[in-house]
């Protein structure tokens, strides 16, 4: 695995682990972990914008109210529990 790869990685875990709700932070950080490994370069830049999302926004598309740019990772977390 290349070092920006990696370094993407690093940051979207850091930054799934830290959103500023402790209930977000393990829903974002669980559902990170399970998928991260199995995900495209593309999709893992799509991952780093959406754990960027406000926690509204992401329980929105959790909860299917509100539409992400990738279909992937909203099908994906839609699906996670």
């Amino acid at each position: 695995m290349n070092s920006n790869k990696q370094n993407l990685i690093n940051k979207i875990i850091y930054r799934s682990q830290y959103r500023g709700t402790k209930e977000m932070d393990i829903f974002v950080s669980g559902f990170v972990k399970s998928i991260i490994d199995s995900l495209s370069i593309d999709d893992l830049k799509d991952l780093d914008t959406l754990v960027n999302m406000s926690d509204e926004d992401i329980s929105k598309i959790s909860k299917n109210e509100m539409s992400f740019e990738n279909d992937k990772l909203s099908r994906l977390l839609i699906d996670f529990k």
